[in-house]
């Protein structure tokens, strides 16, 4: 009996125990998850981004991507759901003109199959510095390019944009 009693106590104990671990678990959760919030709310909404920004600038690396005339261009993220979304109407407004599809993220097997109507898609290194040098910092975003590089127009849906000129 001495046995059995020693084995409940140790059980207790154990359980106790468990219930202490799983009490200060849980408290750790809500403290990152109040930081989680805080750090979201400093940041801004995504929606404040404003591809316009970019409207006027010389950009000499998408100069090389033109081919001396004006060209659509559009950004796209692997992981990115509006990309996916937006992929089809891109591929619409390509095929009436000279456009470049940038597509940025690993594994890009599936989006650049929706992208495959556009004339020339950009992925991998080529991409990333694309990306980099126009500064993208959302997905998708879509340009309007001269031939010296410089920005005409920017925005976040291919509906933003005019049709593009008639490809040569």
């Amino acid at each position: 009996m001495a046995y059995l009693v020693v084995a409940l106590v140790l059980v207790a104990a154990l359980c106790v125990f468990q219930l202490l671990v799983l009490f200060a678990v849980l408290r750790r959760l809500r403290e990152h998850e109040s930081r989680f919030e805080r750090l979201a709310r400093s940041a801004g909404p995504m929606d404040a981004y404003d591809p316009n920004e970019l409207v006027g600038r010389r950009v000499p690396e998408l100069a090389e991507h033109t081919g001396g005339a004006p060209r659509t261009l559009g950004f796209f993220s692997v992981g990115c759901e509006a990309c996916h979304e937006q992929a089809p109407a891109f591929v619409t407004a390509a095929t009436a003109g000279d456009a470049t599809a940038v597509v940025v993220g690993a594994h890009a097997d599936e989006l650049t199959g929706l992208l495959a109507g556009v004339p020339e898609i950009v992925t991998g290194e080529d991409g990333d510095r694309l990306m980099k040098a126009v500064d993208i910092r959302a997905f998708p975003t879509f340009l309007q390019v001269d031939a010296e590089g410089v920005i005409l127009r920017a925005g976040i849906a291919v509906a933003e944009l005019p049709a593009p000129a008639p490809a040569r």
